[in-house]
């Protein structure tokens, strides 16, 4: 009779489903493109889904200019929903029932990203060129063609 034996090992975790990494870009959304650093769970999800890729924070870098917002859908990562999980029981972050905000917590935390130039420098370079321009209402108004599919 023949045996098998497994040795676990350690595995790696991408950066983009480890929950600090995510808790700071969310931190990052609400202060760079949130309005008054608050934003609904859709735009969470729509920024979570384009820091994914050059081609769709460049989507969203010309909807912001242009004011209008074409992408028919994006994705819900389940690692969002875990990060804002955490930041929520960690008091980075306040749900509201339009979505979250930063605490007085997550401002502490937030200064400490905006500090330092390195940490996490591409994605605050996008959010800052997107800025303020994607507004929940653009968010919204896609998100309502959705009932018709």
């Amino acid at each position: 009779m023949m045996k098998l034996k497994f040795t676990q090992r350690p595995m790696p975790v991408l950066a983009e489903h480890r929950t600090l990494y995510k808790i700071s870009q969310i931190l990052l959304v609400l202060h760079l493109c949130g309005r008054a650093e608050k934003c609904s769970l859709l735009k969470l999800h729509l920024f979570n889904w384009a820091l994914k890729s050059e081609r769709r924070l460049a989507s969203l870098k010309e909807a912001s200019r242009k004011g209008v917002l074409t992408l028919p859908v994006w994705g819900f990562d389940p690692a969002l929903a875990i990060a804002l999980k955490f930041a929520v029981e960690d008091q980075l972050v306040t749900a509201l029932s339009t979505g979250v905000e930063i605490s007085v917590k997550g401002q502490d935390f937030l200064s400490f990203l905006l500090k330092d130039k390195d940490l996490l420098s591409p994605e605050k370079t996008s959010l800052r060129i997107i800025g303020k321009g994607i507004s929940e209402k653009m968010v919204d108004s896609v998100a309502k063609g959705w009932d018709a599919l």
